[in-house]
């Protein structure tokens, strides 16, 4: 029988070491993150109107600004439309006094303020088809006048259903013959000055 070869001897093993666990870096090795230049935040500046009906609404007060007077008779003016240097407006019948100041001799005033407002030559237009005074929502002044007009029912409601004034009525008789309103002061909307005038509709 041949001889049997002989075994290469086992060899030594080394033993395995753990794992040694990560050393986090610490702050004054952690890369530092580039400056960035940060621009210097501008205040924040008033919404402008988002819509023609309040672009026309803060071009009234524009004008009430300016002139009170002719800013009243333009608020009787229902919004008809609006295009670049021209807005379209019409007078309900009852506002005929207002109408002639508008488009009388108070028409090159009122153009004036209403052309620095938009920051272009604006001019005042009239409408006076049925269909456009139909169509047209109320004026700022009907509006106005409607909000005034509830708020003085709502006061005479409570006036005479306050007890004070009950007990005074039941044990002087009488009637409460005059309510004396304090009407509040009308904040006006911010004007927000237009580079240029509204598109159209």
């Amino acid at each position: 029988m041949p001889a049997e070869a002989p075994r290469p001897a086992a060899a030594a093993q080394k033993p395995v070491e753990p794992p040694k666990p990560a050393i986090a870096a610490t702050p004054a090795q952690a890369p530092r993150p580039a400056a960035v230049a940060q621009r210097p935040v501008d205040p924040p500046r008033p919404a402008a109107p988002s819509s023609l009906i309040e672009q026309w609404k803060v071009a009234v007060e524009a004008v009430r600004v300016a002139s009170p007077r002719h800013g009243k008779s333009l608020s009787h003016g229902r919004f008809v439309g609006m295009e670049p240097g021209t807005i379209r407006i019409a007078f309900p019948n009852d506002a005929a006094f207002h109408r002639s100041t508008v488009f009388g001799m108070s028409r090159q005033l009122i153009e004036e303020v209403l052309t620095k407002h938009f920051g272009r030559p604006t001019k005042v237009a009239e409408d006076n088809t049925s269909q456009a005074l139909a169509a047209a929502a109320p004026s700022i002044a009907e509006n106005e006048a409607k909000e005034t007009a509830a708020r003085h029912t709502a006061i005479d409601a409570h006036v005479a259903q306050h007890p004070a004034i009950r007990n005074v009525l039941r044990i002087l008789g009488g009637t409460v013959e005059h309510v004396q309103y304090l009407e509040p002061v009308r904040e006006a909307p911010v004007l927000v000055p237009t580079a240029s005038s509204p598109d159209d509709e």
